[in-house]
């Protein structure tokens, strides 16, 4: 299944969703950006877009794509301001907690496969945006 994902930069930090702890969910309790699988009939913004109104409760009015692997998994980007930074707020019945992350502070955490792999590969880049 295709996935979209967030990446929201708000000063000098990205935001991460803590997964909940349930054995039955792929890297439980662990931390990665906002998103979730694209449902069928869906667009990879409107996936993005819905699973953010439901993960972290706001949608950015800017979100661009800055990365496509294979069709298989995208990533929107989003700069928002101290206003739009206090909208976020843990969705109902969706993971543990969402925070506001420094790249350093985010690779001290439980991080899954494939965030840490782009944290370490493109947290650098990230820190050039900020």
């Amino acid at each position: 299944m295709a996935n979209a994902s967030a990446l929201i930069i708000h000063k000098d930090k990205i935001l991460l969703f803590h997964r909940e702890n349930i054995s039955t969910i792929p890297c439980p309790d662990m931390w990665h950006l906002p998103g979730g699988g694209i449902e069928p009939g869906e667009t990879p913004e409107q996936a993005v877009r819905r699973e953010l109104s439901e993960e972290v409760t706001f949608v950015p009015k800017k979100l661009q794509l800055i990365y496509n692997i294979e069709n298989k998994s995208f990533i929107f980007l989003s700069f928002v301001n101290d206003t739009e930074a206090k909208l976020f707020k843990l969705g109902p019945d969706e993971g543990q907690e969402i925070r506001f992350f420094t790249i350093d502070d985010a690779l001290k955490l439980p991080l899954t496969p494939n965030m840490r792999l782009y944290l370490n590969e493109y947290g650098d880049v990230v820190k050039r945006w900020m």
